[in-house]
C-alpha cells in the first residue's frame, strides 16, 4: 500500500505514462528491453528516503496514490555503476539487539546505493557490501534482483519482473529461476498486463486497465504454464468514501492472503483489505479509529495489519523536518481494534518514525527499517524494539529499506 502503504490523493498517472513512453519510443532509439521493475524497486526504496511520489501500476491506486517516490533521483540512479565508490556503513547495534545473530538484507540510500548484509552476531554487528544493482534478496537462488518483495515465489526460488518492448509496443512477463530466465506472458500496450505478486499457493497475479474506474482488472497466471484464469471469486467494487467511489488497487500480502488498499484525504483515513480466498472486503481503520495519515507497514505471521497513524503525514515530509509529528504504531486485533506498539513524536528517544512499507515478516518476528537510519523488531511478546542505527562515515543517517529477513 503505500504498498505503500495508503496514499494521497492523486489521477491515476499509469495510462498516460505508458502512452508517453511509446510515444518517446517512436521519436528517438532506445534500447528493446526496459525492466521495469528495476525502477519500481529502486523508486520504491526512495519511499523509505522521505522524498515523494511514485506512480508505479502494482502499487497504483486510481484516485489514491499509495506510494512514493524520488522520481528525478530514481531517474539518475538508474544512470549509476554497480562499480562506483560505495560508502560504508557503520552499525551500532543497540542492547535490543545483543543476543541477535543472522544476516540481515538491506539496501541504503546514501551518496550512492549501498546493498549488503548487516550480520549480527552475540552483540556484534558488521557490514557485508554487495556489489549489486539489485534490490531484494532472493534467498533460494542466492542472488539480488531488481524487483519488490512480493515479486518472489513462496519458497524463495523464482521472481517475476515485467518489461516494456518499445519497439513491439509489447509488455513481458518474466519469471527467473534456477533454468534462467523466460518469458510467461506477452500482451500489448493499452490493454498489458503486469505482474503484482506472488499469492501463497504459488499463482501470479497480474493486473492491467479496466474499463470502469471503481472495478479492479485481476487475473491469475500459472508460473509453469503461463495461462491465465480468473480470480476464484468477483472482485468487489471500489468502496464509497466521502460520496465518492475510490478506484484503488492496492498490493497483495502473503500472511493475510488478502490485497490491502487505502485512502486518506487530509486527517481521515479509510484502510481496507479484500479477502483472497473469499472476495471479502473489511474495513479495518477510519477516521473514528484515529485522525491523520494511517498506513499499513506490515502484517504478522496470522495477517494482522500493523499500521502507522502520523498526524502529519511524516512519510510525504522531508526527513530533515520531520521532527515532533506524532507517531503511533498499532497491531490491529482485529477491525477497529488496536494495541499500541509504539507511540510519541518523531525525533524523541525510543520513538520510532515512518517505517517503510518494505518490512519482512519470519516467523514471529517483523523487521523494520526507517529512512534515519534506524532498524527495528517486533516480536509477539515481546513488543517493538529499535535493533540498530546505521550510519555512513560522511553523510549522516541513510534511508534504509528491509531486502528479505534475517536469516
Amino acid at each position: 500500500m503505500t504498498d505503500t502503504r495508503t496514499g494521497r490523493v492523486s489521477d491515476d498517472t499509469a495510462p498516460f505514462e505508458a502512452r508517453l513512453r511509446l510515444l518517446y519510443a517512436e521519436l528517438t532509439a532506445p534500447p528493446p528491453l526496459v525492466d521495469r521493475s528495476e525502477r519500481r524497486a529502486q523508486s520504491q526504496r526512495f519511499r523509505s528516503a522521505g522524498s515523494t511520489r511514485l506512480a508505479r501500476r502494482p502499487w497504483r491506486l486510481g484516485a489514491v496514490a499509495l506510494a512514493t517516490g524520488a522520481a528525478l533521483i530514481a531517474a539518475v540512479l538508474l544512470n549509476r555503476s554497480v562499480l562506483d565508490a560505495q560508502p560504508v556503513l557503520a552499525i551500532d547495534l543497540q542492547p535490543a539487539g545483543a543476543s541477535l545473530s543472522c544476516k540481515l538484507p538491506i539496501s541504503a540510500v546514501s551518496n550512492n546505493d549501498t546493498t549488503g548484509f548487516i550480520v549480527m552476531d552475540h552483540g556484534q554487528a558488521t557490514f557485508q557490501q554487495v556489489k549489486t544493482d539489485g534490490t531484494t534478496y532472493i534467498p533460494g537462488l542466492g542472488i539480488w534482483a531488481s524487483v519488490l518483495p512480493q515479486m518472489v515465489a513462496p519458497d524463495g526460488r523464482a521472481f517475476v519482473s515485467d518489461r516494456l518492448d518499445y519497439a513491439r509496443k509489447h509488455e513481458l512477463i518474466t519469471i527467473t529461476d534456477a533454468r534462467g530466465t523466460r518469458t510467461l506472458l506477452d500482451t500489448k500496450v493499452p490493454d498489458e498486463l503486469m505482474a503484482m505478486a506472488y499469492t501463497a499457493n504459488g499463482s501470479i497475479l497480474v493486473t492491467g486497465p479496466s474499463n470502469s474506474p471503481g472495478d479492479w482488472r485481476i487475473e491469475l497466471l500459472d508460473p509453469t504454464t503461463g495461462r491465465l484464469s480468473p480470480l476464484p471469486f468477483a472482485m468487489p467494487s471500489a468502496p464509497i468514501i466521502n460520496g465518492v467511489r475510490v478506484g484503488s488497487l492496492g498490493f497483495y500480502d502473503r500472511n493475510s492472503n488478502a490485497i490491502w488498499s487505502g485512502f486518506f484525504q487530509g486527517d481521515n483515513s479509510t484502510i481496507w483489505s479484500v479477502d483472497y480466498a473469499t472476495g471479502g472486503m473489511t474495513q479495518w481503520f477510519n477516521p473514528s479509529d484515529g485522525k491523520g495519515t494511517a498506513q499499513v507497514v506490515a502484517t504478522d505471521k496470522h495477517g494482522a495489519p500493523i499500521i502507522q497513524l502520523s498526524t502529519s503525514d511524516a512519510w510525504h515530509t522531508d526527513a530533515a523536518h520531520r521532527n515532533g509529528i506524532a507517531m503511533q504504531t498499532m497491531l490491529m486485533t482485529a477491525p477497529h481494534r488496536f494495541t499500541v506498539l509504539n507511540q510519541g513524536h518523531t525525533g524523541e528517544r525510543g520513538v520510532a518514525g515512518a517505517f517503510s512499507p518494505l518490512s519482512a515478516t519470519s516467523g514471529n518476528s517483523i523487521w523494520f527499517a526507517t529512512d534515519d537510519g534506524a532498524i527495528w523488531l517486533y516480536r509477539a511478546g515481546e513488543g517493538l524494539k529499535q535493533i540498530a542505527s546505521v550510519h555512513t562515515r560522511n553523510s549522516g543517517a541513510p534511508g534504509i529499506a528491509i531486502s528479505g529477513p534475517c536469516k
